[in-house]
C-alpha cells in the first residue's frame, strides 16, 4: 500500500513539472521576444546581435527619438528593418512606462497569408476569424488566436498589406489598428452622387 502511494506521489510531483514545462514553453516569444517581459534593453541586445538597423519615434507624437535622448525606451516604438528574414517587410516593437515590451507588429509578405495563417493555428489557441470584411476599413479581414494573455492577430489590411499583431489581451483595442487609417468616409463621399438626393 505504501509503495503504491510514494509511486502515485511520484507520477503526479513528475506530472506537474512536465505540464508546468509544457505550458510554459508556449508562450509566445516572435523573434526571441516576450510580450510583458521582455525589457527595452534586451530588445536592443537582441537587434544588435541580429544587426537589424532601427528607428526609435515617441507613440503619440511618431516624433523620431534620437539615440543620446533621454526617455528612450519609455512610451516609444521601435521601427525595424529585419535583416536575413525573408517574406518580413517591417517590424514595430512598443514598449510602455516601465520600458518593458508591450507589443509587436509583423509587416509581412501578403503571399505568406495562408501559410502564417497554418503555422499559428498549430501554436496558438483559436478564439475568432472574420474573413468577409473590407480593405481599408474597420472590418478587415483578420484571425484571432491567444495564449495565456497574449492576443495574436494575423490581419488582411489589404490584397497587399498583412500585419502580424501580438499584444497583451488588455491592450488589444490600443494595438490593433495603429499606424493604420480606414477609409470609409472618404469612399462614401467619393461615390455619392448629385443624383442621389433624389431618391
Amino acid at each position: 500500500m505504501r509503495k503504491n502511494a510514494i509511486l502515485l506521489a511520484h507520477v503526479m510531483i513528475m506530472s506537474i513539472i512536465f505540464g508546468v514545462t509544457a505550458y510554459a514553453g508556449e508562450t509566445p516569444k516572435p523573434f526571441g521576444l516576450t510580450i510583458g517581459k521582455t525589457t527595452y534593453t534586451q530588445v536592443l541586445e537582441t537587434l544588435q546581435q541580429r544587426e537589424w538597423n532601427f528607428q526609435e519615434y515617441a507613440k503619440k507624437q511618431l516624433k523620431p527619438i534620437d539615440k543620446e535622448e533621454l526617455g528612450r525606451g519609455k512610451n516609444t516604438f521601435l521601427s525595424v528593418n529585419p535583416k536575413n528574414t525573408e517574406g518580413v517587410n517591417n517590424m514595430m516593437i512598443f514598449f510602455d512606462g516601465n520600458s518593458v515590451l508591450d507589443a509587436l507588429i509583423v509587416v509581412l509578405d501578403p503571399k505568406l497569408f495562408y501559410v502564417i495563417w497554418d503555422e499559428l493555428d498549430k501554436k496558438y489557441d483559436f478564439v475568432s476569424k472574420h474573413l468577409e470584411g473590407d480593405y481599408f476599413s474597420s472590418d478587415y479581414p483578420r484571425i484571432l488566436w491567444q495564449k495565456e494573455n497574449i492576443y495574436i492577430e494575423l490581419q488582411k489590411v489589404s490584397a497587399h498589406h498583412i500585419r502580424l499583431v501580438y499584444v497583451e489581451k488588455l491592450l488589444y483595442e490600443n494595438y490593433k489598428d495603429f499606424l493604420r487609417k480606414t477609409y470609409e468616409p472618404y469612399r462614401r463621399k467619393k461615390s455619392k452622387k448629385g443624383w442621389m438626393d433624389d431618391l
